[in-house]
């Protein structure tokens, strides 16, 4: 659902539920003009909270209906099988919906085996699934935006440079009937911080390491500088190209005095939309959101820099969820 989901959909730096969560997933707006302030700065947030919650009960593919994950190298495939055992990947899964698949170059293939009886619906990346179904009868390549259903499983594909994953979400999840929202700290107006963006007039190569151990490349663009309590704080910020146009989206992964305690381990993510460098910021750390592998083993989340361990404590946005299986 959130712009999280474009991060952690292992197809690069976006993915799906951005409208649906854009009050808390994107995580910074220009300060002055851009918008009218709240009149109840701790309502408003309160608002963005539930509406992410919200999101998360409606959508038919989230982390709280992903029930299974498996990824692929250029050319490689794996049958996927669904009974009444569950979902399996593998050479022979078991199963009477079987279907191949195979990462062929920049897509996936899919291929109908064992009397299976796949369609294609389409998906615009916000966790939805489209009522127009078309049967999947042959070797059927698959175009970006489209998800295969399997009674009523759903699969999903995510495609980059160097490999690609297939995941599978059962809307009728465990998961989902026990989700009854996120854990969220108090809303905290405090923590609506004003920023500057310092650009990098040089930006680098950065290769970050992935909670599955996998590897995510991107730029080293600038950095947002702001204030805590009267202590001066810096947090890199990433995007995917060197380039930056208003409007493109800022990744800033970072780690606080709260992380591995009151927060998820792996640490806490701000999506920034760059508005030009000498822009006015407010980095709202109410929207500041868990990796979705807090949420469910199926994801693949970046790690945060080291350089972005704030020493402080941020007691804002999401607060560590509930252990998954």
């Amino acid at each position: 659902m959130p712009t999280r989901l474009r991060i952690e959909g292992d197809r690069g730096p976006r993915g799906r539920f951005a409208a649906a969560v854009a009050a808390v997933a994107v995580t910074c707006t220009v300060a002055q003009g851009a918008q009218a302030p709240a009149a109840d700065p701790a309502a408003a947030i309160a608002a963005a909270q539930k509406a992410a919650d919200e999101a998360y009960l409606k959508a038919p593919m989230s982390p709280f209906t992903a029930v299974a994950v498996q990824y692929f190298l250029p050319g490689q495939s794996y049958r996927l099988g669904i009974g009444p055992s569950g979902v399996e990947f593998g050479a022979a899964p078991r199963g009477g919906d079987v279907v191949e698949l195979t990462l062929d170059r920049d897509a996936f293939v899919v291929t109908p085996v064992k009397g299976a009886r796949p369609a294609l619906a389409k998906s615009a990346g916000e966790g939805d699934v489209s009522r127009a179904r078309t049967p999947i009868a042959e070797k059927t390549r698959l175009a970006r935006g489209e998800v295969v259903l399997l009674n009523r499983h759903l699969v999903e594909f995510n495609v980059s440079p160097d490999n690609g994953n297939a995941r599978v979400f059962d809307p009728e999840s465990a998961a989902r009937k026990a989700f009854t929202g996120l854990k969220w700290y108090p809303p905290n107006p405090a923590l609506q911080v004003k920023a500057r963006f310092d650009p990098n007039p040089s930006p680098s190569r950065v290769t970050i390491i992935t909670s599955r151990g996998l590897q995510r490349e991107y730029f080293r663009v600038g950095a947002f500088e702001f204030a805590i309590e009267g202590r001066p704080l810096r947090l890199t910020a990433l995007a995917v190209g060197p380039t930056l146009k208003d409007g493109d989206e800022l990744f800033v992964a970072f780690r606080d005095g709260t992380t591995g305690a009151e927060t998820y381990d792996v640490g806490r993510y701000l999506f920034v939309p760059f508005a030009g460098a000498d822009a006015k910021y407010v980095l709202d750390f109410n929207k500041a959101s868990n990796p979705l592998c807090n949420y469910s083993p199926h994801y693949n989340c970046p790690i945060p820099l080291k350089e972005n361990q704030l020493p402080v404590a941020i007691r804002a946005g999401e607060m560590k969820y509930p252990p998954h299986d």
